[in-house]
């Protein structure tokens, strides 16, 4: 008899753990008034590659991949153009926007930074401090060769409930 109060004694107090802890978690407030925070940008794909080194192979889609892990918003950018470009990224955060510029900053003549054939280009944008909330997002692309900006894509990135 006395092992089975024990062992109830156990269980009950396993269990109201597990409510109490369940019960602190759901009324902790979460913070809407965060201001999301840009990181970092990192560069891949045909990003500083000269011709000689850059693998020919089958051309992929423009891509935008948007992906929240944790408390990390990444937006993930791959782009086909001109191999050999010498790329920049700008990011400015306004409110609840994100823009996002991938900029070309080959100057003329032209003809001196680009190679002759297309290559696929990666950007990633990492950025922090996420609140549960709508965040719009736009990525531009500036190219010298074009009088104005390109809009490459955007969208409504939803984080939390």
């Amino acid at each position: 008899m006395k092992t089975n109060i024990s062992i109830l004694f156990i269980v009950l107090s396993i269990l109201f753990s597990c409510i109490a802890c369940d019960t602190v978690e759901n009324k902790t407030p979460i913070d809407t008034n965060k201001n999301i925070t840009y990181l970092r940008a990192t560069l891949g794909g045909c990003n500083n590659k000269t011709e000689e080194n850059i693998k020919h192979g089958e051309e992929k889609s423009d891509t935008v991949i948007i992906q929240i892990q944790q408390d990390i918003l990444s937006i993930f950018v791959g782009l086909n153009y001109i191999c050999c470009a010498p790329f920049v990224t700008d990011c400015n955060i306004i409110n609840d926007s994100i823009f996002v510029s991938i900029i070309d900053v080959c100057p003329e003549p032209y003809k001196d930074c680009y190679c002759r054939c297309n290559c696929y280009y990666t950007f990633e944008h990492y950025f922090n401090n996420l609140s549960n909330k709508e965040y719009y997002w736009r990525i531009t692309l500036i190219d010298p060769r074009e009088e104005n900006e390109i809009l490459f894509d955007e969208g409504v990135i939803k984080v939390g409930s």
